[in-house]
């Protein structure tokens, strides 16, 4: 390891943080010079200008993105990446302008890095080959087209050439701080270094490096300059020569973003400015660019609301549905009539609404004023609206109105229950429950009593009863089952309960998978006096009675009181006969009927790829008068039933609505939804995403004090820049850039009203190709895993099969050579039925035509094949001893890995678990605890191999691998792995990750925001693992030179540490009974 060296320059001559300009346009992106030209990214599309930032034009002006522009050497040429066709490729385009030339078609990102010295030539870094999407390889293409050849297999994600083209100056681990992920300082495993490899004589020069982040290398003169956060203040440019560290630059409130380099002079973006550093002098200075345009995004426009549907509710009696749409709220006429906007708010959201029990009035939520309020207007939109101030901090739900109209229910983000008194103009808190959870509520007929569910210490979900008389709540179920979905009738309060759901409670767990969860249907009897609704039925006469005339008979129905005795009830809840499985969201229909949701269990299926799991839910109706349940439809996500109880919402996502009698057999319609149409002003709806994504920040942070931040002065810092924004894409960069400042794993944004076409479909036929003698010759081709039926492979299919050395001459008819991009013959086929023409060798020896299906995505059959790879190294080199297990996660992919891979190799006495680049889920308690679990017992049997309880285990030594990608659920792993004392964990330290995943609302538009809102500590009190990761026992760094080798060098030290382990520690053979027993009575 070189000393941590590096010399800063003079704070006089370099751009200080507090000194950035503020004129010309702003967020221009990712700077390139030439000798006499600037080219950058604004608004998604290129623009080129003099060196000076004068005289800008524009480029490109196609709606999808295009990025990382790079000169060629000449300063003729730019090479950039573009998603076009909804697939991010590598383009050129003349620096004088005019048509761009599409250089790959491969499905996976291809990010421009730079040219080959002479210019021939375009680097590009991709993850099509890799076994882990989260690692990238780098690629040359010439410009003139054609094959596309992989410069190393090591990993590289981002690097330059020397000028003489024997070294790569180059970032061989992944960044924290990228994409949407928001992290400004990550002092985790995923700081990156910057490597120079000496690709002729295979050495390896590693910049000297702090934990700090290390990116953007690029050469100038011979010496690597490159973008470093090791001042821990913020990113600022550095050059390495002579064998040490130079800082050239000295920000303090922006980070620099990119930087590229021409001759003498750097040009970087900072704070969405451009600035050129002369390094003679030493001096930097703002580039003026004003831009005069405004992108088709800005362009105010009618949007389709459907897409962000989040809630449907049906009126008293059907006639009209209320949908909360994109912000705004309508009403849908059942049949006859017209959609109504009864918002129409530009900038503002409105959210969860909810119909007046006699439909004249709707109720709803609105983020107006940056604060969240209640607004009840007429259904027709008429007359002024009547708001409700709410808590000045916190995220509201609206859950119901009462029957009788006075009082609304609502919660916050707080995890607390709320009633609002609309005659008393009075707000009542409830209730407040221990765990997150939505609060379940339903009023009963006379509206004197709420019920509704909270979480308790053990987990369980209780259900309570509020008393709008008495105003105090008191515990309907006893705390021992896990209660759910209350809704009342007139004599009983009906809900869902299981017992056997404890093991499924916390989600975090990976113990929870699979785990299935059985309830029953119950019915609490109200009255002390009341009868069960399954009482023994008798037939009788009974003598005719004359109906009574009361003075009501013209007048609207007098509500019946409900007689609700607490006195005993536990004592009066009856189980309906429907066997138990998975229920929830219970009704009443008008006849007495009960409606409720049955879901699958988890783990009960696999389905095939493309299956939509949201809707998988199915509406059962139980009648009384038959005691049995009948299925009304399948295929659902919900339901709504209306307050009369009459009709039936089906909601099937992300935005089919049909309309049906609440009967045993209906005949849904499909609701016209054509008409929920909002009106959006981009910039103004921009505006509303960012405050409420600053807002979620606050609100429901872990940390109500936000680590001590000024978060108001966070928003007065990026808020000027949403004047700069052009597309929602650019709206997302600021708003990562801004989420950063906490400095925090876990803090994502993105998504949204972005611009997307449709994919062309390009075709892959897993395998891996080669050029020789102008053809391309099969090298690899990749089998997937013969037990897992949705795994296909194209060319592994027997009777349309293809091996390794075969020579692929033709696709569907037309000649393949070194010339031509494989990828482009095979764009649009993914899916479809095509003609491949083998051949023995290039001179075509039997020459043969098979058709196939390409796929769209080959990453799982290249994962396993490095897994399968791994397993039978492991298997050879130890003869048999240890078993190899793979996890590329801790959440559906670990759980299935484990499972498949640990128990199947139990015979074995050690095991090396890899976990390297494990993408995280959930926290592994599932696996360390079968890792963890002793021997108890060994069975022997009259004939045959004896058995053990637990049933399946490795008792002997036990190894980690991790590495600096496994991060979230793959920090927590090896956290409890070496916490439990299993084993040595080898490799790198890891990501650094453990504060979890979001409880907000998604953003208006239909984005993303991952606020992160628990954190882990651990059993002895510490706040760890966060921002640090988990340190390996055995240091062993992934050797780049090694790995173009073919050698592992993380996977050898496993095996050789396991191995002695085992040497010196042979376990037990449990599997050996004793001597039999030779007297009687032992």
């Amino acid at each position: 390891m070189h000393a941590r060296s590096y010399l800063a320059l003079c704070c006089s001559l370099v751009l200080c943080g507090n000194a950035l300009a503020s004129e010309g346009s702003r967020l221009l992106r990712q700077p390139d010079i030439s000798a006499n030209q600037l080219v950058f990214v604004y608004g998604g599309d290129l623009w080129i200008a003099n060196r000076d930032g004068s005289a800008p034009r524009q480029l490109t002006s196609h709606p999808a993105a295009e990025f990382a522009p790079k000169f060629s050497p000449d300063g003729n040429w730019i090479a950039f990446s573009a998603a076009y066709d909804n697939n991010t490729d590598v383009y050129v385009i003349p620096a004088t302008g005019g048509a761009a030339k599409r250089l790959t078609w491969h499905p996976g990102a291809d990010t421009v890095n730079g040219w080959s010295p002479d210019g021939s030539k375009v680097l590009f870094a991709s993850n099509r080959e890799v076994a882990n999407s989260r690692s990238n390889q780098l690629y040359q293409v010439a410009v003139s087209g054609g094959y596309e050849q992989k410069l190393m297999p090591a990993v590289a994600f981002e690097g330059e050439l020397s000028a003489d083209g024997k070294k790569l100056a180059y970032r061989p681990n992944n960044l924290a701080y990228s994409g949407s992920s928001g992290w400004r300082l990550h002092r985790g495993g995923s700081t990156p270094p910057i490597w120079i490899l000496d690709l002729e004589q295979e050495k390896l020069e590693k910049v000297p490096q702090p934990n700090a982040n290390n990116l953007n290398p690029f050469w100038l003169n011979n010496e690597v300059y490159f973008l470093s956060d090791r001042d821990n203040q913020a990113v600022n440019l550095f050059r390495y020569r002579n064998q040490q560290v130079e800082q050239l630059t000295t920000l303090r409130d922006w980070d620099i973003r990119s930087a590229a380099g021409f001759d003498n002079q750097v040009v970087y973006e900072a704070g969405g400015y451009l600035y050129q550093l002369d390094l003679t002098s030493g001096q930097s200075q703002q580039l003026v660019v004003q831009l005069n345009t405004q992108s088709e995004q800005r362009r105010p426009q009618w949007k389709d609301a459907t897409k962000t549907l989040t809630s449907a509710r049906l009126s008293a009696t059907g006639q009209r549905i209320l949908v909360s749409a994109r912000g705004d709220i309508f009403t849908v006429p059942a049949k006859e009539g017209s959609t109504r906007n009864l918002t129409q708010s530009a900038g503002v959201r409105e959210f969860d609404a909810h119909w007046s029990p006699d439909g004249s009035k709707v109720a709803y939520i609105s983020d107006q004023g940056n604060q969240h309020q209640l607004v009840i207007s007429n259904q027709d939109g008429s007359s002024q609206a009547t708001t409700i101030a709410l808590g000045s901090s916190g995220y509201y739900n609206l859950l119901s109105w009462s029957p009788d109209a006075n009082v609304l229910v609502y919660q916050d983000s707080n995890l607390n229950l709320y009633a609002y008194d609309l005659k008393r103009k009075r707000e009542a808190k409830l209730d407040t429950s221990l765990r997150r959870q939505n609060f379940s509520v339903s009023f009963s007929p006379d509206s004197r009593y709420l019920a509704y569910t909270t979480v308790g210490e053990n987990y369980f979900s209780q259900i309570k009863i509020y008393d709008f008389t008495l105003q105090r709540s008191q515990q309907l179920t006893d705390g021992l089952s896990h209660a759910t979905s209350p809704v009342f009738s007139q004599d009983y309060l009906y809900f869902a309960a299981s017992v056997n759901t404890g093991p499924a409670q916390v989600g975090l767990d990976l113990s929870t998978r699979e785990r299935p969860v059985r309830s029953a249907l119950y019915a609490a009897v109200l009255a002390a006096n009341g009868k069960s609704p399954l009482l023994p039925r008798s037939d009788e006469e009974s003598p005719k009675k004359a109906a009574a005339k009361t003075d009501t008979d013209d007048k609207a129905a007098v509500v019946k009181p409900v007689q609700l005795d607490f006195n005993g009830i536990q004592d009066r809840i009856v189980g309906l006969p429907v066997a138990e499985r998975n229920y929830r969201r219970l009704e009443v229909a008008s006849d007495g009927a009960l409606f409720y949701l049955e879901l699958p269990q988890s783990g009960a299926s696999n389905e095939p790829p493309g299956n939509d799991n949201r809707n998988s839910a199915s509406l059962y109706r139980f009648d009384f008068t038959e005691r049995k349940a009948t299925l009304v439809q399948q295929g659902l996500n919900d339901y709504e039933l209306s307050s009369d109880g009459k009709k039936l919402l089906l909601v099937s996502l992300p935005n089919r609505l049909q309309l049906a009698d609440a009967v045993a057999k209906p005949e849904p319609k499909t609701l016209d939804l054509s008409q929920v149409r909002s009106f959006i002003d981009p910039a103004v709806e921009w505006q509303q995403i960012f405050d409420d994504a600053w807002r979620m920040q606050r609100d429901y942070f872990y940390d109500p004090a936000l680590h001590g931040i000024n978060w108001q002065g966070i928003y007065d810092k990026y808020q000027p820049m949403l004047a700069h924004v052009q597309r929602r894409e650019d709206l997302n960069d600021v708003l990562v850039e801004m989420i950063a400042e906490l400095q925090v794993g876990h803090n994502r944004i993105g998504g949204g009203d972005v611009y997307q076409a449709a994919a062309t479909g390009v075709g892959l036929l897993g395998a891996d190709f080669a050029i020789d003698n102008n053809r391309y010759r099969i090298q690899t081709v990749y089998q997937g895993d013969r037990w897992s039926p949705f795994l296909r492979a194209p060319l592994a299919t027997p009777g349309a099969s293809a091996k390794a050395g075969d020579y692929l001459l033709a696709i569907n008819g037309v000649e393949l050579t070194a010339a031509q991009n494989i990828y482009q013959l095979l764009d649009n086929t993914a899916g479809k039925q095509v003609r491949l023409t083998l051949a023995d060798d290039v001179r075509g020896r039997n020459k043969r035509d098979i058709t196939v299906e390409p796929v769209t995505d080959e990453s799982q059959l290249r994962l396993w094949h490095w897994v399968e790879n791994n397993r039978k190294r492991v298997e050879e080199k130890t003869q048999g001893q240890v078993a190899y297990v793979y996890l590329p996660n801790t959440a559906d992919g670990g759980f299935y890995f484990f499972n498949r891979m640990f128990f199947a190799q139990t015979e074995k006495p050690a095991l090396i678990i890899d976990e390297r680049k494990n993408g995280g889920g959930q926290a592994a308690n599932y696996i360390t605890e079968i890792l963890a679990r002793p021997f108890l017992a060994g069975w022997k049997d009259r004939a045959g191999a004896g058995f053990t309880t637990p049933g399946a285990g490795i008792y002997g030594p036990k190894t980690m691998l991790i590495d600096q990608d496994a991060g979230s659920g793959g920090d927590f792993l090896p956290w409890a792995f070496k916490r439990l004392g299993l084993g040595k964990t080898i490799g790198t330290r890891t990501w650094g990750g453990l504060i979890g995943i979001s409880a907000n609302p998604a953003m208006i538009d239909g984005g993303f925001h991952v606020v992160p809102y628990f954190r882990f500590y651990t059993p002895d009190g510490e706040w760890r693992v966060e921002n640090e990761g988990v340190a390996p026992d055995i240091e062993v760094e992934l050797d780049p030179i090694a790995v173009n080798r073919g050698i592992d060098v993380q996977l050898e030290r496993a095996i050789e540490h396991t191995l002695q382990q085992l040497k010196a520690n042979p376990p037990q053979d449990h599997r050996q009974a004793p001597a039999m027993p030779t007297k009687l009575g032992l």
